[in-house]
């Protein structure tokens, strides 16, 4: 019972390993402030504090993986140290840090392995003197390792292989239709925009409409990030509406009613519907425009497919259970190979790194099975669409491609021509709208 004693203690200091594995930390140690409203607004701080004890790290840190490359970013990824930068920040990445409670566990199934390993075969100590097996005695004899034969592995690691493959394929598959789907998203929201700037009438009431129009597809798109991003983003969503309110170009009716719609979408597309029943055009370009609506309310119903439709769980857990018990057998493969090292304990270490890059793929195809989160759809809403339709819009006004702007008496002639605004409001809303069930988007 002493050498078993002595040979803990002689060993203990080794578990102090698992202490050098990183901790879950703040996602604002990554250096990289999220170009998001919410970090805008200052409310990641609040969420944190308040949530941190709730959520785990890769959920608070998905903020910060909604990346967009543009000129400076592309140079940096194809840079010739990106080999050396990743190698040195494999203890600080997001995947590491987010598998630590399962490296951990690995960690001490190893040293349980080596410890027990040696009380039955014995050990050696710091001085290089062998030493029999304290658990070997006149009661207990002839006892073999723990260990266990190479068969296991060679067939079980083609089928966790395939699996794994599988995962991040499917989870890379999902993250890539959701980016195509938000990519039909940004062109079909500046399609409407410039079918209203070309099939709008001239003047104040078009000009009018034109605007209501934009905001209101801008709104569509904020609104549809709404639905993706649940119920965290209500504030900032309501905050966008009451600032279209402010402008003038929405009702305080229309964004209460918004809010309380169950599918803000599709609320959305029918304020656009409404504005284009508004307008004073061929019924053949209300067609037009009414087939850009019809898209977007088919990008909205594939958006909703994908998040409300995860791979099968059948799947995702097989393959977690089947990596789980992989990656606590394994150590009892790897003990065997490892006699020529000191007590056998480059187990440990090998046993890690193994099992860091099995759980790392499967973490992968994980967080990308919900893309909506990691993609950086403020980006998509605030920049590629709400900003590119103002300036079509504001081109469309300055109408600084017309031949009539290039003349100053004809473009001073046709502003003073121009009603009030109130006019022009009126006369761009038909009376007959609340009867047939659009009142709420009137202003």
């Amino acid at each position: 019972m002493l050498r078993a004693l002595a040979f803990v203690a002689l060993v203990a200091p080794a578990s102090t390993l698992t202490s050098a594995l990183p901790r879950p930390l703040s996602p604002r140690a990554l250096g990289r402030q999220p170009r998001t409203s919410r970090a805008a607004m200052g409310l990641w701080d609040d969420e944190f504090n308040v949530k941190k004890g709730r959520r785990s790290y890769g959920e608070l840190s998905r903020e910060y993986r909604r990346t967009v490359f543009m000129h400076d970013e592309w140079e940096q990824h194809r840079s010739s140290t990106r080999f050396f930068d990743n190698l040195i920040s494999v203890f600080g990445s997001g995947v590491t840090r987010q598998l630590t409670n399962e490296l951990v566990f690995i960690s001490f199934a190893s040293i349980f392995v080596i410890v027990a390993n040696g009380l039955l075969m014995g050990y050696t100590d710091l001085d290089g003197v062998a030493h029999a097996a304290p658990l070997q005695g006149s009661f207990i004899q002839g006892i073999a390792p723990i260990q266990v034969g190479g068969l296991f592995f060679s067939f079980a690691l083609p089928a966790l292989s395939l699996l794994l493959v599988f995962r991040a394929n499917t989870g890379y598959a999902r993250w890539n239709e959701a980016r195509t789907l938000w990519g039909g998203v940004i062109n079909t929201c500046r399609n409407v925009v410039r079918q209203g700037n070309q099939y709008f009438p001239d003047g104040p009431e078009g000009d009018l409409l034109r605007k209501r129009l934009m905001v209101n597809t801008a709104t569509f798109a904020r609104a549809l990030k709404n639905f993706l991003r649940g119920p965290t983003d209500d504030l900032i969503f309501k905050g966008e509406l009451y600032q279209h309110v402010s402008s003038g170009l929405m009702t305080s009716k229309q964004a209460d009613a918004c809010m309380a719609a169950s599918n803000r979408p599709m609320f959305c597309i029918n304020a656009i519907g409404s504005i284009i029943r508004e307008a004073d055009i061929d019924e053949f370009d209300k067609a037009q425009m009414d087939a850009s609506c019809t898209v977007l309310a088919d990008l909205t119903g594939a958006n909703e497919r994908i998040f409300k439709s995860p791979v099968p769980l059948l799947l995702t857990r097989h393959t977690s259970r089947f990596l789980t018990l992989f990656c606590c057998i394994l150590p009892l493969g790897i003990w065997p190979a490892m006699g020529d090292y000191w007590n056998h304990w480059l187990t440990l270490p090998t046993t890690l790194g193994i099992s860091f890059f099995l759980l790392g793929i499967e973490e992968i195809g994980l967080q990308c099975e919900e893309p909506f989160s990691i993609l950086p759809l403020e980006s998509f809403c605030n920049g590629a669409i709400a900003a590119t339709m103002s300036e079509m819009v504001s081109g469309s006004d300055s109408r600084v491609w017309s031949t009539e702007a290039a003349t100053p008496d004809a473009s001073a002639e046709r502003t003073r021509a121009r009603p009030a605004p109130e006019a022009a409001l009126a006369a761009a809303t038909p009376d007959s709208a609340t009867s047939r069930g659009w009142g709420v988007f009137k202003r």
